[in-house]
């Protein structure tokens, strides 16, 4: 039989033939296209606010403060930084004693819940004073206000806004402000300040001084 001319063999003009496959080829793109739109609405994006680096933790700088400690305070040697080698027991002349308090790693304690407590003794071995029935004076954290053994009684006396036992001083360094009793004797003391974290945790430093009588 005779095909007519310019039919495919299908019986579709080439006309028609470029119509379809312009047709098929739009459609595709146009598939396309809207692929792309969704995948760019969709696309997850970096995020610019805090970081979660895990559970109930977001990164960045937490908050400190000063105030009653709610975690066990571990206290080091207290440094004594300021003091008066050679001192008169006249009852006038005033000194100042200062101490920083620092925790066992060697940082400035943040809380303000340890007591400080600056007395005056004539026994050298501190250690063995101190340390004596298991740390009975250190651990008696109550008693703390009383003269401890071998303490020269009101041999100190506070002025200013001083007091014998105080608050450590947050971050910063502990001072006292005295006299020496004109009823105190002449010769070799030793100045001793307890850092005391309610009997749980202690640590102390001393000074060997000479106090002489007024001239």
């Amino acid at each position: 039989m005779q095909m007519l001319s310019g039919q495919s063999p299908n019986g579709l003009s080439q006309q028609s033939r470029k119509i379809a496959f312009f047709a098929v080829l739009l459609f595709a793109l146009s598939g396309l296209i809207s692929g792309f739109a969704v995948g760019a609405f969709v696309h997850p994006r970096i995020g610019t606010g805090t970081t979660s680096t895990g559970p109930g933790t977001t990164s960045g700088a937490q908050s400190s403060k000063t105030s009653q400690s709610t975690e066990n305070v571990n206290l080091g040697s207290p440094e004594i930084r300021d003091f008066s080698y050679s001192e008169v027991a006249n009852g006038s002349t005033s000194y100042i004693f200062t101490a920083q308090i620092f925790d066992k790693s060697k940082n400035p304690i943040r809380v303000s819940d340890v007591s400080c407590k600056l007395w005056l003794t004539k026994n050298g071995d501190v250690n063995q004073l101190l340390l004596a029935d298991n740390a009975a004076i250190p651990r008696a954290i109550d008693e703390i206000q009383q003269p401890f053994r071998d303490e020269v009684a009101n041999g100190l006396n506070f002025i200013s806004s001083s007091r014998q036992v105080q608050p450590c001083t947050p971050n910063g360094k502990t001072t006292w402000s005295y006299t020496v009793s004109s009823s105190v004797d002449p010769g070799t003391y030793y100045l001793v300040v307890l850092a005391d974290w309610k009997g749980k945790s202690y640590y102390w430093s001393w000074q060997a001084i000479k106090i002489r009588k007024a001239d």
